[in-house]
């Protein structure tokens, strides 16, 4: 009689670990970290992925610019966006690889490890203003502007 309690009792308990309806401990996510802006740059081909000081964000009413003067010449320029280190979570770019970004659309970039190049082919050649502003946890809006004619 023991070794029938026994055999019950151990299959109700492996009965009661298998079952996902009862008790779980939730999954914690961590917060993502907040994008620096001040310290990021617009890295690309057009800059040896440089984070030179011309091509650093600046703030303004509408968020934070960096005016380049681009060659319509045809091919995209891949570029993204990142602080003098390649943080990780301050490095942000395209949710796939080689993401295409228009003249006044709005993009939304994601700011991880694993985010890829984006690539703007400029109709005509002039200065480009790309603007960025926070747009939610670990992600960042994009807009490209023409400047003047």
């Amino acid at each position: 009689m023991n070794k029938t309690l026994l055999v019950i009792i151990f299959s109700f308990l492996l009965t009661a670990c298998a079952n996902r309806s009862g008790f779980s401990i939730p999954e914690v996510m961590e917060p993502s970290p907040q994008v620096n802006f001040k310290n990021l740059y617009l890295r690309g081909v057009f800059n040896w992925w440089e984070s030179s000081p011309a091509y650093r964000f600046t703030k303004d009413t509408d968020g934070w610019f960096v005016d380049v003067e681009l060659i319509a010449d045809g091919q995209p320029y891949d570029f993204r966006l990142s602080d003098e280190n390649w943080t990780p979570s301050q490095s942000c770019g395209g949710k796939y690889k080689g993401q295409p970004v228009m003249v006044e659309s709005v993009v939304y970039l994601v700011c991880q490890q694993n985010s890829e190049n984006l690539q703007f082919t400029p109709s005509t050649t002039g200065i480009y203003r790309f603007v960025v502003s926070p747009a939610g946890t670990g992600e960042v809006s994009l807009v490209i502007r023409r400047r003047g004619n």
